[in-house]
């Protein structure tokens, strides 16, 4: 949520940026790039969470399989 909270600060106080006369939309491309890292590492975190219940599970199916 920080993340979030970040990108939309950035975003809005480098979007109002003007250099030589000229608006640049840097604070998008900031919020975009903020907002990317933070999606893959939520993601990865939650992919890896994924691995480790499956491999509990797969391991407690094989348990179970044994003792019949």
């Amino acid at each position: 949520m920080k993340a979030v909270v970040l990108a939309l600060a950035l975003g809005a106080l480098l979007n109002t940026s003007i250099v030589e006369g000229r608006a640049w939309s840097l604070g998008s491309v900031v919020a975009v790039v903020i907002m990317g890292v933070w999606i893959k590492t939520s993601m990865d975190r939650h992919f890896e969470e994924l691995k480790e219940q499956m491999k509990q599970d797969g391991e407690s199916q094989n348990e179970e399989k044994e003792d019949r």
